[in-house]
């Protein structure tokens, strides 16, 4: 088995070893300071002889392998790891470990789940809901031990040491169990690489509460990247308070005021546009074609949305013996509208689906009003399949009335 120096010393940064095997771009060596992904964590990159090194991972029988962005013929490497990368892993790992600590001290929650993303860090929790009162109660539980600067000691155990450990959870795997202590506050099995005191952690932070999977995911960030997160807040806040000329403590009520001010300009928006609705529609039906003695307004209105198409629609079914057929794009494709009077014997559900079947559409509602969506198409196509519709169900009703 390779030797495992991350264990040995996991602020090793260079090292020398021997190629043992090589396939293609993978190497198995006889020493490796490169941790391999595994335990929600994942591995080191860094350089071999120069040359990037892409993955590290272990193969079923447990071997290291490391893949190259190209083949290594030396028999003889260099290794030098990622240490921002190595380290930044060993700060959101350690700082895990206190959290899960503290959540089960303080409330009796396991956590299920891990994951170290490249932005983003998380456990899963089996509390049933988690208040942003009781997190900042965890976030200053464990600031407090990572402060303290306590010792963090992670070495292998025998079946009778592991006896006699009070761990926070039980160990998952079989053989020789390798367990991380925080003196005087945790004990857990793991794999991981992890600071050797707790001040090197720096400081955590909870950023995020969500609802998962009946339990709760929890987002925070430590050392670094809790830095980084901090001074991208802070940017954000200067941007902000400088485009409204005010303090930071004055920004909550000044977006209350903004949002109260676009409430009511909203409304004012709304006012405005169904009295030009108003006018519109008239101008719109004198205009539109009569064909069997059917008012038909049909077409693309590329600078509505949909809201405003059933406003329209709701005004111009009001005139006698009228068939509405509208289409606009928004961001997510098509929407579709069709509306008739109330003395048209027409189901508009139906004459929807028929005539946005071809486009790839779908939709549905009441015999006087329904709405649809689908894929953008564009406008001439929907006119052309909406023409196509509306003529078929005249001509239906013609020969009915016949």
């Amino acid at each position: 088995m390779t030797e495992k120096l991350y264990y040995q010393d996991p602020f090793l940064r260079t090292f020398q070893a021997e190629v043992v095997e090589r396939r293609g771009n993978r190497l198995r060596l006889d020493r490796t300071a490169f941790y391999p992904t595994g335990g929600g964590q994942p591995c080191d990159t860094g350089t071999l002889n120069g040359i990037p090194v892409l993955e590290v991972e272990k193969d079923e029988a447990g071997e290291i392998w490391h893949t190259l962005a190209e083949p290594l013929e030396a028999e003889r490497v260099h290794g030098e790891i990622d240490w921002a990368r190595r380290f930044d892993h060993m700060q959101q790992h350690s700082g895990q470990h206190l959290l899960s600590a503290a959540f089960h001290r303080l409330f009796g929650g396991e956590t299920i789940g891990f994951h170290l993303g490249e932005q983003v860090v998380t456990i899963d929790l089996d509390l049933p809901r988690l208040s942003w009162e009781a997190a900042t109660r965890v976030e200053e539980e464990v600031n407090r031990i990572i402060w303290e600067d306590r010792p963090v000691e992670a070495r292998f155990v025998s079946d009778e040491q592991l006896a006699t450990l009070k761990l926070r959870r039980a160990p998952k795997v079989a053989g020789p169990i390798r367990v991380v202590a925080v003196e005087g506050y945790d004990a857990t099995p793991c794999g991981g690489t992890h600071v050797i005191r707790t001040g090197q952690i720096g400081l955590l932070k909870i950023t995020t509460i969500e609802r998962y999977k009946g339990g709760v995911r929890v987002g925070f960030l430590c050392g670094g990247r809790a830095l980084r997160h901090y001074r991208h807040l802070h940017g954000l806040m200067r941007e902000a308070t400088a485009a409204l000329t005010i303090g930071a403590d004055e920004l909550p009520a000044a977006v209350e005021r903004l949002r109260d001010e676009n409430r009511a300009l909203q409304r004012e928006v709304r006012r405005l546009r169904l009295e030009g609705l108003e006018r519109e529609a008239p101008r719109l039906w004198d205009a539109a074609p009569a064909i069997g003695g059917v008012k038909v307004i049909l077409g693309h209105r590329a600078d509505d949305d949909l809201d405003t198409l059933r406003r329209l629609a709701a005004i111009l079914r009001q005139k006698p013996r009228t068939l509405v057929l509208l289409a606009t794009t928004e961001a997510k494709g098509c929407r579709y509208l069709c509306a008739r009077s109330d003395d048209l014997p027409l189901d508009a559900a139906a004459l929807l689906r028929e005539a946005t079947a071809p486009l790839g559409g779908r939709g549905g509602g009441s015999r006087e009003m329904a709405q649809g969506g689908g894929p953008a198409r564009p406008p001439e196509q929907i006119e052309a399949a909406f023409e196509e519709t509306v003529r078929h169900a005249l001509q239906t009703l013609s020969e009915e009335a016949e």
